[in-house]
């Protein structure tokens, strides 16, 4: 099979989908360990200045259009998945009594809480900071800005959706790796970890930072 159709292939798909998820989930541990700098009692200070030291790094400017190119072609190749997926189910999903979640089945859902998320955090902080508009106190800006409870709610559904979405993307991308049973129950707990502890870390940080600037 040639790469052009094996890339266009149902499973050429999946394969993107799943390098581009270990890329984003290797970003997300970044994220949060530059951002568990907030938790140090110092005014801010070493946010500031590990953002300066980052705002000047031209390694990060270059690591910012992977994170977008690669969120990108994420979310197009979940959308085209999803869409090849319906086209070929022959009858609908049996409908159960009662209510019931399963990401599974949920992904389109999952997947545009994520994006609203993002699009509200890049807003908020990446875009003032892109175009030269923004506080240059970086601290005081996500402090005021994590003092409204609406913003709070808003990450707070983002960092479910989040959980939500590693939980079966982490199977997804197993299984799509060509893994055994064997080995899924092996790396199952390392996936349930990462999908429940790196949300929870995230939001741990707009919770503190509303509780702080409340107390």
């Amino acid at each position: 099979m040639q790469s052009s159709n094996f890339f266009s292939s149902s499973i050429g798909r999946k394969v993107i989908m799943a390098g581009t998820g270990l890329f984003l989930m290797a970003f997300l541990l970044v994220h949060l360990a530059l951002n568990a700098t907030l938790f140090v009692n110092d005014g801010g200070r070493l946010f500031d200045r590990t953002a300066e030291l980052l705002r000047h790094n031209w390694l990060l400017h270059g690591l910012e259009i992977l994170v977008f190119g690669s969120s990108i072609v994420h979310i197009w190749q979940g959308i085209s998945v999803s869409i090849d997926n319906r086209s070929k189910r022959s009858t609908p999903y049996a409908v159960s009594p009662g209510w019931s979640f399963d990401p599974a089945r949920s992904m389109g859902l999952l997947g545009g809480i994520i994006l609203v998320f993002l699009l509200l955090h890049l807003y908020q902080f990446w875009l003032p900071n892109a175009i030269g508009a923004g506080d240059p106190d970086l601290y005081r800006l996500v402090r005021d800005t994590m003092s409204h409870g609406w913003v709070i709610g808003i990450y707070l559904l983002g960092c479910v959706a989040l959980s939500a979405h590693l939980l079966h993307g982490w199977r997804s991308l197993c299984i799509t790796m060509g893994l055994t049973e064997r080995y899924l129950k092996i790396l199952s707990p390392l996936g349930i970890s990462f999908a429940i502890t790196v949300p929870l870390g995230l939001a741990s940080i707009p919770i503190s930072l509303f509780i702080g600037s409340h107390a």
